[in-house]
C-alpha cells in the first residue's frame, strides 16, 4: 500500500465549518480536566456538529479546534440549538487555544493548573 500524504486526499463534501456563538472553558468534574463547550444556532435540523482539534508536530502557540459541521441528511432547514463538547487533556497551546468556525474565531488563554 503506498503511502499518500493526509493533507493530499481529497476534502469531504458534507463537512463544513460552522459558526458558534458562545465559547466556555470550564473544569470538568469527573475528570479534574478541563471541558470546552462551543454552542450556536445551525440552519439545518440533520447538521450534527463536532470540535476536532488539528495535529501538531510540535506546540503551536495556540493550538486550532475547528468547530465542523457533518450533515448526516438531505439539509432540511430549520434553525436548531447546538451544545458541542470537548475535554482539554492534551489539546492545549504554549499559550492556550484557538476556536476557529466559518466566518470567526477566537482565542482563550489557558493558564498552567
Amino acid at each position: 500500500m503506498q503511502s499518500i500524504p493526509f493533507d493530499s486526499l481529497p476534502c469531504a463534501q458534507a463537512c463544513r465549518r460552522v459558526d458558534f456563538d458562545c465559547v466556555e472553558v470550564c473544569e470538568a468534574t469527573r475528570s479534574g480536566g478541563r471541558l470546552l463547550l462551543v454552542s450556536g444556532i445551525t440552519q439545518w435540523a440533520d447538521l450534527r456538529v463536532t470540535l476536532e482539534p488539528f495535529t501538531y508536530h510540535e506546540m503551536p502557540d495556540f493550538w486550532v479546534i475547528e468547530v465542523v459541521g457533518r450533515l448526516i441528511g438531505r439539509g432540511l432547514p430549520a434553525l436548531v440549538d447546538f451544545c458541542a463538547a470537548l475535554p482539554l487533556e492534551g489539546i492545549q497551546g504554549r499559550q492556550g487555544i484557538e476556536i476557529v468556525g466559518a466566518t470567526k474565531s477566537e482565542r482563550r488563554i489557558l493558564n498552567a493548573k
